[in-house]
C-alpha cells in the first residue's frame, strides 16, 4: 500500500479515535452484525509441540539478513509500489497516481481531492482519492491490470463509498466503508471477480473500524469505540460476523493480517505514543514477541509479513523486519543508511515485490526488492 507518510497517517486515525467521546475504557459492543467469542488460527500440519503461550510468548532477536534492495528512480517525494511488470507511483503531494505497464494509465485526483492510498497486487491496482474538504465521499478506481479496464467506485455505486475510512485490496476483494441504515458505519466488499457489491457488519453510532488487510486466508480489522482512550479490538471478519483475534491485550489492538495459520498483530501500550507499537504473532508452532515497532506499518507480501520499526538510538537504523511463519522466524529485511533521526514509510507490497522508502538525514532512499 502507498499512502501519505506515517507520521500523518497514524495522528489522523489517533484523533478520530480520540473524538469519539468520553468514558472509561471497557469491552467493545458489537454494531448491527455479532461479534462471535475469540478463536485462534487452526494448527498447521507440523508436528513440533507449540511454544510460549498468550501470557508469555517466546522473545525473538532478529537476524540481521538483508534483501537484494535496488534503487527506484525518481525522487523520493513520490511514493512508488513495484510490481511484476507494473510501478505504480503517487505524486508529491497526491495530485495523481501514475500506473506504467503493459496497459499505463493516470488517474488525477479530481478537483479539491488528494490520493490518499494506492494498492497493486498482482491482479489489481486500486487507487483512492479523499475529498481535502471532507464533504464528498471518497472516490476509488480500480484496474483489471490484465484487460486495463478500470472501473469507479463513488457515492453511486452499490454499495456507496462514504467520506474517508479505511480501504483494503486484496486478491479478489476490495474492503471500504459505506452507510447503512440508519446512517450506520458499515463494511462493504466488492467482489472484483463478478463486480458486485454487498455490505456486512454496521457499527453502532459514533463507533467505527480501520486498518482493515485483506488476504487470500482472510479479512482482519481494528474496531473501536466511542470512549476516552477508544477500546480498539482486532477481529477477524466475516460477512456481518466479527470473531475477536486471540492473544491480543484488550482495548489495545492497532495492526492485524492472516497469514496461512498464522495471525499477526500489534498492540499500542501507550495512549500518548499511538506511533509506538509492539507486535506479535500467533501459529500453530507456538506464540511469539516479535518486538517493537511503528503501529499502522504491517504488510503481508509474498508468503511473509513485514513492519518497521524506528530507531532505538542515536546510533541505531531505522528497520524493516520480516516475520516469517514457515520458519518461525524474524529478521531485519532492510536498514536505514543514517542512524538516528531517521524512519522508514509502511513498506509497499506490489505482488511480487516489496518496496519501501527511508526517510533520513544521510539522505533519503526509496529502494525494491523481487520477493519471487
Amino acid at each position: 500500500m502507498t499512502s501519505v507518510r506515517r507520521v500523518v497517517a497514524v495522528a489522523g486515525l489517533a484523533c478520530l479515535l480520540a473524538a469519539c467521546g468520553n468514558g472509561s475504557s471497557t469491552a467493545p459492543r458489537s454494531g448491527s452484525g455479532s461479534v462471535m467469542p475469540a478463536t485462534g488460527p487452526s494448527s498447521p500440519t507440523d508436528t513440533r509441540s507449540p511454544v510460549g503461550s498468550p501470557d508469555h510468548p517466546v522473545v525473538l532477536q532478529p537476524a540481521h539478513s538483508p534483501l537484494d534492495w535496488q534503487p527506484v528512480p525518481g525522487t523520493t517525494k513520490d511514493l512508488v509500489t513495484v510490481g511484476n511488470g507494473w510501478t505504480l507511483t503517487v505524486s508529491a503531494g497526491g495530485g495523481s497516481a501514475r500506473l506504467t505497464g503493459p496497459h499505463p494509465r493516470t488517474v488525477p485526483a479530481g478537483p479539491h481531492s488528494r490520493i490518499t492510498d494506492a494498492f497493486l497486487d498482482g491482479p489489481h491496482a486500486l487507487i483512492v482519492s479523499e475529498d481535502r474538504f471532507a464533504q464528498a465521499p471518497d472516490r476509488a478506481v480500480v484496474v483489471d491490470l490484465a484487460s486495463g479496464r478500470a472501473t469507479t467506485l463513488d457515492r453511486t455505486s452499490s454499495p456507496p463509498t462514504v467520506v474517508g475510512g479505511t480501504w483494503a485490496l486484496g486478491p479478489d476483494t476490495v474492503l471500504h466503508a459505506t452507510r447503512g441504515p440508519g446512517h450506520s458505519y458499515c463494511v462493504a466488499t466488492v467482489d472484483l471477480t463478478t463486480g458486485t457489491g454487498s455490505s456486512g457488519w454496521c457499527a453502532q453510532p459514533r463507533h467505527g473500524f480501520s486498518t482493515a488487510a485483506v488476504t487470500e486466508d482472510g479479512t482482519s480489522m481494528m474496531i473501536f469505540d466511542d470512549h476516552h482512550p477508544s477500546c480498539r479490538t482486532l477481529v477477524d471478519v466475516s460477512g456481518d460476523q466479527l470473531t475477536p483475534i486471540a492473544g491480543v491485550t484488550p482495548c489495545n489492538g492497532w495492526d492485524s493480517a492472516r497469514l496461512g495459520s498464522t495471525t499477526i498483530w500489534s498492540v499500542t501500550p501507550n495512549e500518548r505514543q499511538i506511533e509506538a507499537a509492539h507486535f506479535y504473532a500467533h501459529t500453530g508452532t507456538g506464540w511469539y514477541d516479535l518486538g517493537r515497532g511503528t503501529s499502522g506499518s504491517l504488510v503481508t507480501c509474498d508468503g511473509s509479513a513485514y513492519f518497521t520499526r524506528d530507531p532505538g538510538s542515536r546510533t541505531d537504523p531505522a528497520t524493516l523486519l520480516r516475520w516469517s511463519p514457515d520458519t518461525s522466524s524474524l529478521s531485519v529485511a532492510f536498514a536505514s543508511k543514517g542512524t538516528g533521526n531517521a524512519f522508514l514509510a509502511p513498506p509497499r507490497c506490489g505482488g511480487t515485490h516489496l518496496t519501501v522508502t527511508a526517510y533520513e538525514q544521510a539522505g533519503d532512499q526509496q529502494v525494491t526488492t523481487s520477493l519471487g
